[in-house]
């Protein structure tokens, strides 16, 4: 149904010393879908009742200052109570990822709403236009006339909201829109550039198991890359599946493909060290998307795999996984990276026990992931000569060593390598350039020199 109201659902938040006016765009279809949500009426003790809604997700532009573009996810209930009851759920989920955030190290962040985020940060907002405080700090309401305002969105709510689309049955979750990751099919080797960006989210995920919360849909699907102030994380996204891990819910949200074995098998039944788990097999599976390729992860490691007559996949089974990465990597260099990747798929203190234990875990993981790609070996580089260094008064031991360092600053099968060896190139040249330009300003000038000390610096480079 076309909408003929020409004025724009509009939503305002203020806090964090910022105000933002958002204008939601349509959605491009209105295919809302399923979701149920285990909630506890009168706080977190009370008791569960399940609340079924229609979910569509949309965009919003902000026409203020601070964060432009913004995800919108609108959530619409049977009623009112259970808009309510819905409501207060997705507030105790977003306080409790905003605490994450607030514990990761941010020297340069000014507003508790600016990055670093281990998860993105959620505003939650009543769709009858009340307005809503969130610990005394971020207000948010529809952007509508005060007055009479319950008949003002009566008629002017927008007509892809649905034709009996009633104020107080709706809500909406807003969130700062980051860039999606692009994943690679099959890596041929290991793409371990991608290790450092996943530091931050490795530290927000044991914060966030600390506080007794889990995530519960770690995927591929729910990263996305956020860049700010010179760096890169990888950031959780979709964070309305979290819950709190003690008591556990009556059942989990998540995707079938990435749940943990245990879930599956116990799924009437579950406990802290399941849901702990089910992140952790959850962020296992993200990373070796972003190493191994997520075709590859979809297509080996999350198949069925055909020696388990209980229907498993060969991610449930360590030493199946590391069959598995050595027949993706099979050039011996990479066993180090290889066993650390495989560990947590067992059995044993570094598998399931690790897994489904209550202490942090992902960022030690990673740290032993990174150690261990550290000792990775070139066997090719490390078999060749060092070629003779190039014509000293050209080109300084200073100048080759930066150089070098910059090309071995990350261990071998980065494929960022020669672009940083080129870069440090082009900083040494530019330098050895001025150099022979002032001491041929002497006398001898100054038309070649650069240009030479650049032919020879990057000769020796590209012969290292």
């Amino acid at each position: 149904m076309p909408d003929t109201d020409p004025r724009p659902l509009t939503i305002d938040i203020d806090g964090f010393s910022r105000h933002a006016r958002l204008t939601v765009a349509p959605p491009g279809s209105w295919q809302p879908k399923q979701a149920g949500f285990v909630v506890t009426q009168g706080g977190p003790a009370g008791p569960a009742a399940m609340i079924d809604t229609q979910v569509v997700c949309t965009t919003a532009e902000n026409e203020s200052d601070g964060w432009r573009h913004w995800h919108v996810k609108i959530y619409r209930c049977a009623n009112g109570a259970d808009a309510d009851a819905l409501r207060g759920h997705l507030h105790r989920q977003a306080a409790a990822l905003r605490r994450v955030n607030s514990y990761l190290p941010a020297p340069r962040r000014r507003q508790a709403i600016e990055p670093p985020w281990a998860v993105v940060p959620v505003q939650v907002v009543r769709g009858d236009g009340g307005l809503e405080k969130v610990e005394g700090v971020v207000e948010t309401r529809l952007g509508v006339p005060e007055d009479d305002i319950l008949t003002r969105l009566r008629q002017h709510l927008p007509a892809w909201l649905g034709d009996a689309a009633r104020p107080e049955e709706i809500l909406f979750a807003v969130s700062p829109r980051i860039d999606e990751l692009s994943w690679e099919d099959t890596n041929a080797h290991p793409a371990t550039e991608h290790l450092e960006a996943f530091t931050t989210l490795a530290a927000g995920l044991d914060q966030l198991h600390a506080h007794g919360w889990v995530h519960c849909d770690i995927k591929p699907d729910n990263v996305c890359r956020c860049t700010y102030g010179g760096r890169t994380d990888y950031v959780l996204i979709d964070t309305d599946a979290a819950t709190r891990a003690d008591p556990p819910p009556r059942r989990v949200r998540s995707s079938p493909r990435y749940t943990y074995r245990g879930i599956r098998e116990h799924d009437d039944d579950l406990s802290p060290g399941l849901l702990y788990a089910q992140d952790r097999f959850g962020f296992l599976t993200v990373v070796l998307s972003a190493l191994a390729g997520r075709e590859w992860v979809d297509r080996v490691l999350l198949a069925e795999d055909p020696e388990d007559r209980d229907g498993g996949r060969i991610a449930d089974h360590g030493d199946r996984v590391a069959r598995a990465l050595a027949a993706l990597w099979p050039d011996d260099r990479w066993q180090p990276l290889r066993d650390v990747l495989a560990e947590p798929f067992g059995t044993g203190q570094q598998g399931q026990i690790a897994l489904e234990h209550p202490e942090p875990w992902a960022a030690g993981w990673l740290a032993r992931l990174r150690a261990a790609e550290a000792r990775c070996e070139d066997p090719v580089r490390s078999t060749v000569p060092r070629p003779a260094a190039p014509v000293s008064w050209l080109v300084s031991d200073a100048d080759v060593e930066r150089v070098r360092v910059a090309a071995r600053a990350h261990p071998a099968g980065r494929n960022q390598r020669v672009r940083l060896a080129y870069s440090a190139i082009a900083q040494g040249a530019q330098a050895a350039a001025t150099r022979q330009f002032r001491l041929a300003a002497w006398g001898w000038g100054a038309a070649l020199t650069g240009g030479a000390a650049i032919v020879a610096l990057g000769a020796f480079v590209i012969g290292r």
